[in-house]
Order: structure tokens, then C-alpha cells, then sequence
């Protein structure tokens, strides 16, 4: 019987949803068969609606008073506007002036008529940045002579690019005549301000925010297994989205059946996800990582995830490229996989996740003196973890399948985990199935280092309890390497690693010299792709695919146990 979390009385709301809510996506960290993680964000403020915040307004740098965090990768205009009284008893020579801190342009109205433009020009229709400024000074702008009275100014900020480092539109108004000066809007006034969406026409002419509703207005959900009339209302936990003014909201489900779909409805929206089955005569996942530098790659490779009809979907870290400081570029990696890691009969692929340099503010590789979880906050607050503030994760299936989650050396040391790592391979020495997935390389291609901590600290556990084979990325090339034992290529006791990251970044290029210096490399290509792996009564097969479904490598192994 399916018997959820917690089951609420029910309520006669129901919530229309909107851009200010991401999700909910399904997330497996426990038991697929009959447990699942749903989660989503709210968005507060900042993005997609108009709130009130002191200027100047921005992010990077550290000169800004309000901080737009999720501008980064995702939008590169911000509006504000304000009601300014113009003082009707000014010397009669005063002017207005306007003082400006921008990077990288604006442009500025008054009244709805723009008095002021700066670094942007037009071009086929679109506002575009001449060349780059950096906001180190207060840049001075005589507006003239304005009439007195309640008058609405209203600017566009604009950055030059959606991967700039840094931000800032801030502005302040003084009146001056000859000899004197008087304050009009000071510095860290207050501003309406909209980021992450576009206004609407007649935005410049009217001013007054919103109010949000109280939280009796959050959306609910509501779970039924497909086929039954009746839905349960489940509770939902809300927490904060790292620092941010956002919310994660999540509903852990348990007691659901195994291998069967299960219908979510989160106001308005509805998406079908399927519980991971007891027995399994074939059995097939998609794994990869490194996914998001552009939006159209990752739509791509996520819509490739969804038809190759997985039980789930194995990723493997630098998955929304926000370095714990952009939560603005979750929502685009969660939107995208919503709307497009759909299987042929529309439901959606649950994730699981392992952890990567880019979750890490600074996107290092630390494998010695690695800062801890609080370095990845967006990542820890975002996703469920068996342990909190650790990213290591052993994931049993019960068709035979366990999979063990590591840290390769970015929120947590790896001596740290081998002990760790020693016991969960040990509990598992019977399982049919076993597979390792982590972020940094221990045999890439040579496209970057690799990573030799593991290579000394965790290798020769994989090689001691006969792991499958072990899924890499990071390094943003196709890779699969020979079975590996103690260093070298050994075709009946090595491991083969496979991946290498390269779901949705800009691949780098293969050494002209591959054999040369990784004899050990069977294929490497410069290509986007996912591995699909298909476990069957005798063995494995996984398959490289490009997001067209182009097959470019493919490897069988038969169990090891």
C-alpha cells in the first residue's frame, strides 16, 4: 500500500504556478524502490518580480548593496525605477545631476522619455554593450533642468555578457546651482528593481510593488500512484537556498510501490516518475556530467537522457556551473531538466548525484585540504545526501545494482573518505552489480591531470572488491579507459573507467599523441555525449551517445561476481 511521508488534511487551494517556482524534480538517494525526494525552489524577490532593494544593485566585487546572485549565466539586464520629488523651491538656475557607478551601460528615462545613455546602442532591434566599464567611480550626468513635482525615473542596467564576473547599476540624484548643492535620492536609496524577467510595457511610467502573499498561498503537493482516483496531500519542508533570499522546498515519500509510476501535482503542474523495480531482467541507466555552459547544450543532452527511457539518471558533478554563488543558475538547469529529460511516454527521469569542483565556491580541486560543506552550500541546501553535509553516497537497488557516490577532493578530502569507502565496498562484496561514480579523473585522457590521490588511495580498493567499473568526469572530453589493476592495462582483473564529462560544455581537444602518453586509453573523443549502460543476466553494455543519438563508442564487460 502506498503510504506517504505524512498525509495532510486536505485544502481547497490550489495554486497556479508560475517562473517563480522550479521544479519539482525527483531525486533518488535511498531506496529507488519505494522512496523519492521531491524538490523544488520558490523563488523570493530579485527574480521574475518587483521588490524593493538599496542601490546599487549587483553581484561580484563586492560593492553592491543589493546582491543579485542568480544573475550570473542566466540574464544580463536589470531594471529599477523610483519616484523622485523634485523640490519646487530650487534656485532657478539648478540643474539635476545624475551620479552613476555602472558595468557595464544603462540607460536611464524620466517620465517614460530616456534622458540618458550610456556604453549601449541599438542594433537590429536589441540593446547591445559597446565595450566593457568597470564601475570604479562616480560617473557624473547633467540632466538639465527638470520641472518640479513627483517625477518617475526609471534605468536598464546592462552587462556585456551572460558569463561576466561581475555587475553593478547603482545611482544617486544631487540638485547644484552655483555655489550649492542638495542631496535629491542619496546613496543606498531605495529602488524598485526587477531581475531575471522583462517588464511590462508602461513599466517606466508607474511604480508600486506587489505584496507576495502570505506562505498559506505555497504551493502544496499532492502524490497518488497512476491509475487511482484519489490524491494525499504530503508535507512539505522548506529551507533556505544557501544564502540566498530563495527557498528549497522538499516532501521525501516512502512506502510507495516498486516499479511503478507515481503522478506528482504541484498546483497546477503534474509529472510521472517511476519507482525503480525489485527484479530487473535488463536494466538500464544514463550517466555523464559536467553539463551546463550553455542552455542549448543541455536541453540537447538532457532530452537525449530522457529518451533512452532509464531507470535513472547517474550525474556526476559541475552540473548548474554556479561555483556556490549563483543560485539563479539552478533554476535554468532544473527548468531544463523538467521540460526535457521526459521518457517516450512523458515521465520524468529521477537523478542521482554525486558532486564536482564547480559546486565549490573557488571550483577547486582540493584533494588534500578541502574547505568542507560549507563551501557548497547551493549544493548541500539543494539536493538530499544520506549524510548531511557529504556528498558520499551508497545507493542500493534491490535488482542487484549498488552504486557508491564519492567526493573527489572538493568539499571533502579524500583520505577522508577512504576508510569510508573501504567498509561500503566491503558490505557490498555479493552484490552483482557494483559501480563507482565521482567527478575528477584517477585515468583520463591527458587533457588535464589526473587525479593521483585516487589513483594511490581509492584504486586499489576498486580493484580489490572487483568493482564494474567506474564512471569520471571533469574533464570535458569523451574517455574510457582499458581495464586498470595496479597501474596497468589487465584485461581479467582491472577496472575500466569510463565518462570523462562532457554532457554540456565546450570539449576540449584530444592530445595528438593519446597513445603515446595514456597507452592505456582504448577511446577518446572531442564529443558531447552520455553513456547509456544496459545491465543484462551476463554482463554490462554501455554505449556513448551524442544528444542526436549518434552511437561513437561502445564497451561490454561480463560480471565480475
Amino acid at each position: 500500500m502506498f503510504h506517504p511521508f505524512r498525509v495532510l488534511s486536505f485544502l481547497s487551494l490550489t495554486l497556479s504556478l508560475d517562473a517563480s517556482v522550479h521544479g519539482p524534480f525527483v531525486q533518488w538517494s535511498t531506496a529507488p524502490e519505494s522512496e523519492a525526494s521531491v524538490r523544488w525552489v520558490e523563488t523570493s524577490g530579485g527574480s521574475g518580480s518587483w521588490t524593493l532593494g538599496k542601490s546599487g544593485f549587483g553581484y561580484g566585487d563586492a560593492d553592491d548593496a543589493t546582491v543579485i546572485r542568480e544573475m550570473e549565466g542566466r540574464f544580463a539586464e536589470v531594471y529599477v525605477r523610483r519616484k523622485i520629488a523634485v523640490p519646487g523651491d530650487l534656485p532657478e538656475k539648478a540643474e539635476l545631476v545624475l551620479l552613476a557607478r555602472y558595468d557595464d551601460a544603462f540607460t536611464l528615462a524620466i517620465d517614460g522619455r530616456e534622458a540618458v545613455r550610456k556604453n549601449v546602442r541599438v542594433v537590429d532591434g536589441r540593446e547591445q554593450v559597446i565595450q566593457k566599464h568597470e564601475a570604479n567611480k562616480w560617473e557624473e550626468i547633467s540632466l538639465g533642468k527638470v520641472e518640479a513635482g513627483e517625477r518617475i525615473f526609471s534605468a536598464v542596467g546592462f552587462n556585456d555578457g551572460l558569463q561576466s564576473s561581475d555587475f553593478t547599476l547603482d545611482l544617486k540624484v544631487v540638485a547644484r546651482w552655483d555655489g550649492g548643492e542638495r542631496e535629491i535620492v542619496g546613496e543606498g536609496a531605495e529602488w524598485e528593481y526587477l531581475a531575471g524577467a522583462k517588464p511590462t510595457a508602461g513599466w517606466r511610467r508607474q511604480v508600486g510593488v506587489e505584496k507576495k502573499e502570505d506562505s498559506d498561498e505555497l504551493p502544496e503537493l499532492r502524490v497518488r500512484v497512476k491509475g487511482e482516483t484519489d490524491w494525499k496531500l504530503v508535507e512539505v519542508e522548506r529551507v533556505p537556498f544557501a544564502k540566498s533570499a530563495h527557498t528549497v522546498a522538499s516532501a521525501e515519500l516512502t512506502g510507495l510501490p516498486s516499479g511503478t509510476d507515481i503522478e506528482l501535482r504541484l498546483g497546477d503542474r503534474d509529472v510521472v516518475f517511476r519507482t525503480a523495480p525489485s527484479k530487473a531482467e535488463t536494466l538500464r541507466f544514463v550517466t555523464g556530467g559536467d553539463m551546463f555552459h550553455s542552455r542549448g547544450l543541455l536541453d540537447a543532452m538532457n532530452a537525449r537522457a530522457g529518451a533512452e527511457d532509464p531507470m535513472f539518471a547517474l550525474l556526476g558533478g559541475d552540473l548548474a556551473y554556479t561555483n556556490n554563488q549563483n543560485v539563479g543558475r539552478w533554476f535554468e538547469w532544473i527548468d531544463s531538466w523538467v521540460e526535457n529529460a521526459r521518457t517516450p511516454d512523458g515521465r520524468q527521469v529521477p537523478m542521482v548525484v554525486a558532486i564536482g569542483n564547480h559546486e565549490i565556491t573557488g571550483a577547486g580541486y582540493r584533494p588534500n585540504d578541502a574547505p568542507g560543506p560549507e563551501a557548497a552550500d547551493e549544493f548541500f541546501s539543494l539536493f538530499r545526501m544520506q549524510e548531511a553535509g557529504e556528498a558520499r553516497q551508497a545507493i542500493d537497488f534491490e535488482a542487484g545494482l549498488s552504486l557508491v557516490l564519492l567526493d573527489s577532493g572538493h568539499a571533502a578530502t579524500l583520505a577522508s573518505q577512504t576508510d569510508w569507502l573501504e567498509a561500503r565496498l566491503k558490505e557490498r562484496e555479493k552484490v552483482k552489480h557494483l559501480f563507482v561514480c565521482y567527478h575528477r579523473p584517477a585515468w583520463g585522457c591527458g587533457t588535464k591531470e589526473d587525479a593521483v590521490g585516487i589513483q594511490k588511495l581509492w584504486c586499489p580498493l576498486f580493484e580489490k572488491y572487483q568493482v564494474d567499473a567506474v564512471f569520471e568526469n571533469d574533464h570535458h572530453v569523451h574517455s574510457r579507459s582499458a581495464p586498470m589493476f595496479d597501474g596497468k592495462v589487465d584485461t581479467e582483473r582491472g577496472v575500466p573507467y569510463l565518462g570523462a564529462g562532457a554532457w554540456g560544455t565546450k570539449v576540449r581537444s584530444i592530445p595528438a599523441n593519446l597513445k603515446k602518453v595514456r597507452p592505456w586509453m582504448e577511446s577518446a573523443y572531442a564529443k558531447n555525449h552520455l553513456y547509456a549502460v544496459t545491465l543484462e543476466e551476463e554482463g554490462w553494455m554501455a554505449v556513448a551517445k551524442e544528444a542526436d543519438g549518434e552511437v561513437f563508442d561502445r564497451v561490454e564487460r561480463r560480471w565480475r561476481r
